[in-house]
């Protein structure tokens, strides 16, 4: 089964988006998980990006709850990681829950690298 590994300190996280988890986070958010990674101008909240971690830990880590999920964001930080890091991680996670293709996953991180520099 496909993941993407997260690392955060000394600990491995498997995470992958399965459909239950992705239909949960939709209905949250109103919408489209797409929307909160593909709106031109616009970047995910906190808010948005860690309930999309929390949902991608369920399928190899049951019970970690979201209130979890901020601690190990906490710590991700605390190791060096990076909101931003976290968003393209996310977009790993979208590319192996089937929402779009490699390659269409490499020209949009070059699509996020091209707006950070304006």
């Amino acid at each position: 089964m496909r993941y993407t590994e997260f690392n955060v300190g000394d600990k491995e996280y498997k995470l992958r988006l399965a459909a239950n988890q992705i239909v949960n986070i939709e209905k949250k958010i109103g919408g489209n998980l797409l929307n909160i990674f593909m709106e031109e101008d616009k970047i995910p909240s906190m808010e948005e990006l860690l309930m999309v971690v929390h949902g991608a830990l369920q399928k190899f880590h049951h019970g970690i709850t979201l209130s979890d999920t901020y601690d190990i964001y906490d710590d991700y930080v605390e190791n060096g990681g990076t909101f931003e890091d976290l968003i393209e991680l996310m977009l790993d996670v979208l590319e192996v829950a089937g929402f779009f293709k490699a390659e269409q996953l490499e020209e949009g991180k070059a699509k996020l690298k091209e707006a950070k520099k304006k």
